[in-house]
């Protein structure tokens, strides 16, 4: 893959960033950066997400890391933690197999090591909707799928019409991405890893299931895990400021 911008923000230490399958940087970490002062957050939009064009050929997990490491490395940062969420905790696991003079550290929120029933299926109705340039019911589709029940009954109606907008002319460059939630595994290499590492996961999780969070956990060595109270695959602000609670102790309990 060549070089592509990072996206960044804040300043201080670097925290790495791997974002799910079809969000983005920005769209994934926004609300979470507001959690984290005193932190450079930077991160690579995978292809068909920012504005970059869809990738030709299948996603590999091994490209996606190793994107995310040399970004990081070329934009001054020597070592660093990776926050991945979602898809995001395979590429972060990923890099720290592959770089661990790199990689001094992992966040794993809302991930998996090899997709689960659920979220094999969500993966697979979202990359069907999307090429088949059905946007309103994909939008549907995530309204059901991404948040809590909590939150699902207080979401106004027009939230639809905004995630179809939002998506419209740009999911079919997304559904490579969702191909990858599919097909990717990363439980060899969990063994290995040999880093500081927070798992967070979500009580009313819709895509992921929580048991497959909880087993990404239990299957790395002195992996701590967390879960987030009432919260969905994709969190609220209140969720995201509890999870910036849980990501800021752990990195400075670990010194990081």
């Amino acid at each position: 893959m060549a070089s592509v911008t990072p996206v960044t923000v804040g300043s201080g230490p670097p925290l790495v960033l791997a974002h799910g399958a079809g969000g983005g940087v920005a769209d994934n970490f926004m609300m979470l950066s507001t959690h984290l002062p005193g932190r450079t957050l930077t991160g690579v939009d995978y292809p068909g997400s920012g504005g970059r064009p869809p990738a030709a050929a299948p996603l590999r997990v091994e490209d996606l890391a190793d994107e995310l490491v040399t970004a990081a490395v070329a934009g001054g940062h020597e070592r660093f933690p990776v926050l991945g969420l979602s898809l995001g905790s395979t590429v972060a696991v990923t890099a720290a197999a592959r770089h661990p003079d790199r990689v001094s550290g992992l966040v794993l929120v809302v991930g998996f090591a090899a997709s689960d029933a659920q979220s094999r299926a969500f993966a697979e109705l979202y990359a069907a909707l999307a090429r088949a340039d059905r946007i309103d019911d994909l939008a549907r589709l995530l309204l059901l799928s991404t948040g809590s029940p909590a939150k699902l009954a207080t979401t106004p109606p027009a939230t639809v019409d905004l995630l179809a907008d939002y998506h419209r002319g740009r999911a079919a460059g997304l559904a490579p991405q969702l191909d990858l939630v599919r097909s990717v595994d990363v439980r060899a290499a969990l063994p290995g890893i040999r880093v500081p590492t927070l798992v967070v996961g979500a009580t009313h999780d819709r895509i992921v299931l929580p048991a497959s969070t909880r087993a990404l956990a239990d299957a790395i060595s002195g992996a701590q895990y967390a879960e987030v109270d009432g919260a969905g695959h994709l969190f609220t602000a209140p969720e995201s400021a509890r999870l910036g609670e849980l990501v800021s102790l752990f990195l400075s309990r670990n010194h990081l």
